[in-house]
């Protein structure tokens, strides 16, 4: 016998023999069902207006507020979902107790599910089904003030590879550098040590607001400044250690394998913002680790896998587990890019003082090798989104691409037709001359196994001032710098060149 059916069946056998007996005579009673249906749509709403009263097995009349404040506490950590509710059958009679059998799925943050049976309870008083409700109605091992809490443990995120497998972006050692407001006597001159510092690595770190940042701080807060490479830290961790006010954490990112490999595309890993956090749908929490630029923002979903988690009836202490998931490690995506090829891009632009980027796209097959961009530009993919105004293209635009719709892989401007010529990414440029040079229009591919459907013949070839564009074996490339010409830009495409070499 159940807990919740010998509590009725004892009230039954206490307060209520005459009501019973006048309620169970012959086949006249009414049926269950229609009460059981209008609690299942109140539980699916979160929301009990015009229900009518509940009774707990004590014997308590809830109101609809109070079933809504019950429900919401039982549910716990997943209040904020709610429930797929599907009744087992009709309601099943013996004397004055009605019971029926329903399934309850939840889906889960991550997107799983978990399926359980629970059972509804009723009973006859005078003429009219009395529905009870508990815990044990959102979950039959739930007992009075315990509610559903969600624990989770963290997936091993993804990787992404280059075209020959290698790992470009994993998981590595970091150190969260910080400042305790109290425990700095001389906010300038910390200021002014810390920038010496960053520099000396270098790492770009912009420290003028850190004053400001300290001022609204608690005094034994954490205010963060910077997240370094392990390596990077190493640097400098003795000067560090010995600048007042200084405070360091240790923990892990998924970053790309150097500082400059490849930032702006492949992009940064770190604490979910607010946005992304609110975008979820509850898959991320103040805490988890979340792509934040590029590819990694990108494709967070599948770079993040799914946390291992377990549901547990929680009142002052954790009871049995409900449910046990393990967890998933994230997936790893293949892309395009060449290690090699890529590397001599990155050192092509590190050597511009303004923005720059440079595109290297297979002949062949429309495979991106490379997508450098040049200092200042972690967080802005240049190289595919940069709007540059260029000369007309041979024949339509449309033809090469133009305006179209990529399954690229990754943010794209795609270029826009004026009068004067066209405006397009670097990488516009690069699969155009590409294209010109094979004879036919192919999407460039930066996500291996994606297969655009080959375009039209086309002939001719790009020719731009205010920017470098050519071909080389089976490598078509774009050099841009901001604000430049040929006589800047040719310099960094050979420099390319001969690092390909």
């Amino acid at each position: 016998m159940t807990r919740l059916r010998g509590i009725l069946l004892l009230l039954g056998a206490l307060t209520l023999v005459a009501p019973l007996t006048a309620g169970c005579d012959g086949d006249d009673k009414p049926s269950p069902d229609d009460r059981f249906t209008a609690l299942l749509d109140a539980w699916r709403k979160a929301d009990f207006a015009g229900f009518g009263t509940l009774l707990t097995p004590q014997g308590r009349s809830l109101d609809a507020a109070a079933a809504k404040e019950l429900l919401a506490g039982t549910e716990g950590d997943l209040s904020a979902r709610r429930p797929t509710l599907t009744p087992h059958g009709k309601a099943k009679i013996q004397a004055a107790d009605a019971t029926l059998p329903v399934g309850v799925e939840w889906t889960l943050p991550d997107g799983r599910t978990w399926a359980y049976d629970t059972t509804l309870n009723a009973r006859l008083l005078g003429q009219k089904w009395q529905v009870y409700f508990d815990p044990s109605t959102v979950h039959p091992k739930l007992e009075d003030g315990q509610h559903l809490a969600v624990r989770t443990t963290p997936a091993k995120r993804g990787r992404i590879t280059a075209a020959d497998g290698t790992v470009i972006v994993s998981d590595m050692p970091v150190v969260y550098v910080g400042v305790e407001p109290q425990r700095v006597p001389d906010v300038p001159a910390l200021v002014q040590r810390l920038d010496v510092l960053f520099r000396s690595i270098p790492v770009d770190v912009g420290v003028q607001d850190l004053p400001a940042k300290l001022q609204a701080a608690k005094p034994d807060a954490f205010v963060d400044v910077v997240t370094l490479r392990r390596a990077d830290f190493d640097e400098i961790e003795k000067d560090l250690e010995g600048t007042p006010g200084v405070r360091t954490r240790t923990g892990t990112l998924s970053l790309p394998m150097t500082r400059t490999f490849g930032r702006a595309l492949l992009g940064t890993s770190g604490e979910a913002t607010k946005e992304l956090i609110d975008a979820s749908q509850g898959a991320l929490k103040v805490g988890d680790v979340a792509g934040l630029t590029g590819l990694q923002r990108r494709y967070d979903t599948q770079l993040r896998g799914k946390p291992g988690l377990t549901i547990v009836p929680m009142a002052a202490e954790a009871g049995p587990a409900l449910l046990t998931l393990p967890a998933e490690d994230g997936a790893t995506i293949a892309t395009t890019v060449d290690v090699k090829i890529q590397q001599a891009a990155d050192a092509a632009v590190a050597a511009t003082a303004k923005p720059s980027a440079l595109v290297a796209v297979r002949i062949s097959d429309g495979a991106v090798l490379a997508a450098a961009n040049g200092p200042g530009l972690a967080g802005y993919n240049l190289a595919f989104l940069g709007e540059i105004p260029g000369p007309a293209l041979p024949g339509r635009p449309a033809a090469l691409g133009v305006g179209g719709k990529w399954s690229l892989g990754a943010d794209v401007f795609t270029g826009r037709t004026a009068a004067t010529g066209v405006t397009a990414s670097p990488l516009g440029y690069a699969a155009a001359a590409a294209a010109l040079h094979r004879g036919t229009w192919q999407e460039p591919i930066l996500i291996q196994g994606t297969k655009p459907s080959p375009g039209d013949a086309v002939s001719g070839q790009v020719e731009a001032t205010n920017f470098t564009v050519g071909v080389q074996g089976d490598i078509a490339y774009c050099a841009y710098v901001t604000d430049a010409g040929r006589d800047v830009t040719d310099p960094v495409a050979s420099a390319f060149l001969a690092g390909v070499r």
